[in-house]
């Protein structure tokens, strides 16, 4: 009776401590990038007849948390700006350049998730995008697929998401014309991860 009426009664801390670490286990999941199955395309409209495509080649992704539960989930992306391709080596080189990216002055792209939404294989991520110098806050509809098991035995997932930007907010070839450039750029981002085990 004693044990009953005391504030500390161990066997409520005790259920209290499992169920915290339960929480935890749940949630500290790790999914390795594997950066040949992974892309960030992007597109731009030029002189409002077409759609110019290309892609970075050099990035890392970190993502954690359980994809059964989405509000777990924590994402960073560091781009390396030098390795935009658009197949075409001299647009490349503008693109580097001080009238675009200025890739000499601001060398990464980088974005962190703040927060996370959503349920069923399907949500938003919103998180901090650093670009050309300017921080904004942006949102990433993403679905989510897996996780499966590979044939080598490894636990994989991936995760989909579209982001639409307006390159001006980032300085982002501010002097072109939007006839030229279009002002919206759609990216295109596929994460596949490998739990760690």
């Amino acid at each position: 009776m004693l044990l009953n009426r005391t504030k500390g009664h161990p066997m409520k801390s005790l259920i209290l401590s499992i169920g915290l670490f339960l929480a935890t286990a749940t949630t500290a999941q790790t999914w390795n990038f594997d950066a040949s199955h992974s892309s960030v395309d992007f597109s731009a409209r030029h002189l409002l007849v077409s759609n110019t495509r290309g892609n970075f080649d050099s990035m890392q992704i970190t993502l954690s948390g359980d994809p059964k539960n989405l509000s777990s989930l924590e994402a960073k992306a560091t781009i390396q700006v030098a390795s935009i391709n658009t197949r075409n080596s001299k647009r490349d080189e503008h693109l580097r350049a001080e009238d675009f990216f200025d890739a000499a002055k601001f060398p990464q792209i980088e974005f962190v998730s703040t927060k996370v939404v959503g349920k069923n294989g399907k949500g938003t991520m919103t998180g901090d995008l650093t670009m050309h110098g300017v921080k904004r806050t942006v949102s990433i509809p993403f679905t989510v697929s897996g996780p499966i098991e590979d044939p080598w035995k490894n636990t994989r997932l991936g995760l989909e998401g579209t982001l639409k930007i307006q390159r001006k907010d980032f300085g982002i070839g501010a002097s072109i014309p939007d006839g030229v450039v279009g002002p919206e750029i759609v990216v295109d981002i596929v994460f596949e991860g490998i739990q760690q085990k």
